[in-house]
């Protein structure tokens, strides 16, 4: 049976899609994303750099309002990393998606 995700943003535009690839959910992790900040690192055993991706699928904010697509997911072997796209983004707690390739 064929698996994988898509993603559309706010205009209808497919942003992501692999549904050529077979993958599994390994966990979530809820990060807090200090206001004005650039990048956070998280540790998580279990993801590659390579075999790995994480997705954010929900966003709290204490002030200003957050997006998930204010915010982009890179693994590498042990962890993730969060980056704010927006500058001078509002301090929230990210609930984060790992994922891994079979």
């Amino acid at each position: 049976m064929p698996a994988g995700m898509q993603c559309w943003d706010e205009t209808g535009k497919l942003v992501v899609d692999i549904g050529d690839y077979n993958c599994r959910y390994i966990g979530a992790l809820n990060v807090s994303f200090p206001a004005n900040t650039a990048v956070i690192t998280a540790s998580y055993s279990g993801l590659k750099a390579d075999g790995s991706f994480g997705v954010v699928v929900a966003t709290t904010s204490g002030g200003g309002v957050s997006s998930i697509a204010e915010f982009a997911v890179r693994t590498y072997d042990g962890g993730f990393r969060v980056f704010g796209i927006s500058p001078g983004n509002a301090a929230a707690t990210l609930t984060v998606n790992l994922y891994g390739f079979l």
